[in-house]
């Protein structure tokens, strides 16, 4: 392989020259930036990755703290941003808190030490400290998904009071009255922004809503799901739907219906959140309100590697639709 000592050489230039083409530091004319570029292609010259991150004091590291490694919709956009990221050259280290926020301060504490060039969070609730880590020791980090409020920091959101809106009035639409709702964790400001937006539409439908038709949870979403539903199916007055705030509980949801041998979308209506690639597949297939998660994950890549170019604080909100999707696990009430 040619040395950078060959390339200048070969481009009649100095040494110094070939450093700067190669850095994207000082002034070069682009007579000799041409001459250079030509002689790295002609010798097939390999600039070292380590040494320009030792100049730089870049790492050409990420990280990407997630709460739940094991639930689709979080391992989508970690596919999503690795890739992204892998395209212009960094390494990503992904970490999973496990919604836990000592789990997380200790993620954090182990990537400052692993001197990343940024940071890609999804946060538990109450993250604010740890974030706030990130901020004041200067390291470029974006919100993913759940926000933070009064924070200088780039976010990338979706509108989740829009979609639970859109996917409420559906089920009230169809003729559903008894309603239950299923989610969290309770401290999400992203459940938050879903509750709020399913009382957007009984008040814009001028119909009365109950909040103890809604039941939030910390367990693990299959099982909050499998386990509520499990609970609401055996009542005397059971619900005729059932809207899940994510996709697996919904799943959970379909699983307690089939335990009590219940016809979907016949005996029960079925919604869920994030529309991830198993809610087609599901029996019936599964009305969501479905998220660009891939498109979130290159988005929030995209903002950081803009950040890490340009040196600038982070303060851009790129808030991403949603949409209702409505397939076959959902229909009018049975009389």
């Amino acid at each position: 392989m040619a040395t950078i000592k060959e390339v200048a050489e070969y481009a009649r230039v100095s040494v110094a020259t070939v450093s700067r083409v190669v850095n994207n530091t000082g002034y070069v004319s682009t007579d000799l930036r041409e001459r250079v570029e030509q002689a790295m292609s002609s010798l097939n010259y390999k600039p070292s990755a380590l040494a320009r991150s030792l100049r730089r004091q870049e790492t050409l590291t990420v990280g990407v703290l997630l709460p739940q490694l094991n639930q689709p919709f979080f391992s989508t956009l970690a596919f999503a941003m690795e890739k992204t990221l892998f395209a212009s050259s960094y390494k990503t280290i992904i970490c999973s808190s496990e919604e836990d926020v000592a789990k997380e301060a200790a993620y954090i504490d182990m990537l400052l030490r692993q001197r990343v060039d940024g940071v890609l969070i999804v946060p538990t609730g109450q993250s604010v400290e740890n974030v706030n880590r990130l901020i004041t020791g200067h390291v470029p980090a974006v919100l993913i998904d759940r926000d933070l409020p009064n924070m200088t920091i780039n976010r990338v959101l979706t509108n989740n009071s829009d979609g639970a809106c859109q996917a409420m009035r559906h089920l009230l639409e169809l003729g559903h009255r008894r309603i239950a709702v299923i989610g969290g964790p309770p401290y999400s400001r992203a459940i938050e922004q879903r509750l709020h937006g399913i009382k957007r539409a009984f008040a814009e439908l001028e119909l009365p809503y109950d909040n103890r038709s809604t039941i939030m949870s910390t367990l693990t979403e299959f099982e909050m799901g499998y386990q509520i539903a499990h609970q609401l199916l055996g009542e005397a007055e059971r619900p005729t739907a059932i809207f899940a705030l994510t996709d697996v509980i919904a799943v959970g949801v379909l699983h307690a219906a089939a335990d009590h041998q219940l016809s979907l979308p016949r005996d029960l209506s079925v919604v869920g959140f994030d529309d991830i690639p198993l809610a087609r597949f599901s029996i019936p297939s599964l009305t969501t309100v479905a998220q660009p998660i891939y498109e979130m994950g290159e988005t929030a890549a995209a903002l950081l590697l803009d950040q890490l170019r340009t040196g600038s604080p982070g303060s851009q909100t790129s808030t991403l639709e949603t949409r209702l999707e409505i397939r076959q696990s959902t229909a009018p009430p049975l009389g």
